[in-house]
């Protein structure tokens, strides 16, 4: 959980990981020191928030911050068959929500009037395809990661408990806010949904697009840092 101690913001922070056909995920790793150095990382909060950040395939759950979207294996000929620039495979959508704790539904917890979630994508991450900014998998085909596929993120906001939604407008991956991509869509920390406070959902939903004319197989796997913010 990373501190941040401003009048009127907090943030908690989890990681999220996207993993389609071999999962792999590539941990970033300390380089060996030959005096054997190390480091104390300390980590803590203080805020009078008591809301914690819930990631979910399905609203009010008992699950932990840490979420694996698993993409499935999809053919090389499925890739192929589809044109550069749109989607395939089956689209996957996680849920984003607050709750005093794990087990608890939304709305029994104090938070601010409005929250909202940053995504930290860096900018080598991203490519353009039309009006779409799409997130690319870590590696290269050199290195087995998959070539010519890229992910798209959609999102939507609605009340908690609506059923069955998903996210339908893309998200802006290039140009975010000072909080990241924020869910909402928005630039800045302002109520997207009126009056729903912190009694709102967002959808964050993911699928595979063809980015160029030869696809080859191999993994896709990228993990980004998810940040529930408060005003």
């Amino acid at each position: 959980m990373k501190l941040l101690l401003t009048p009127n913001l907090s943030r908690t922070s989890l990681a999220w990981v996207l993993l389609g056909a071999l999962t792999l995920v590539f941990p970033l790793l300390a380089k060996a020191q030959t005096n054997d150095q190390g480091a104390v990382v300390f980590n803590g909060q203080i805020s009078n928030q008591t809301c914690v950040l819930r990631v979910a395939e399905s609203q009010n759950v008992n699950v932990p911050n840490d979420y694996t979207m698993r993409l499935g294996t999809v053919s090389v000929a499925t890739a192929d068959s589809a044109a550069v620039g749109n989607t395939f495979g089956t689209a996957k959508t996680v849920y984003f929500y607050t709750a005093a704790n794990a087990t608890l539904g939304t709305g029994t917890c104090t938070g601010g009037p409005v929250f909202d979630v940053g995504l930290t994508i860096p900018l080598d991450k991203t490519m353009t395809i039309g009006n779409q900014t799409l997130l690319l998998s870590n590696g290269t085909a050199a290195g087995g990661a998959v070539g010519g596929v890229a992910l798209s993120l959609k999102s939507k906001t609605a009340s908690f408990g609506t059923p069955n939604f998903v996210g339908d407008t893309n998200l802006d991956l290039i140009n975010g806010s000072p909080f990241g991509v924020l869910l909402s869509g928005n630039k800045n920390l302002t109520d997207a949904v009126n009056g729903l406070g912190n009694n709102r959902v967002y959808a964050l939903t993911a699928q595979f697009v063809k980015t160029s004319n030869v696809v080859t197989a191999g993994a896709y796997s990228t993990t980004i840092a998810v940040n529930l913010w408060w005003r």
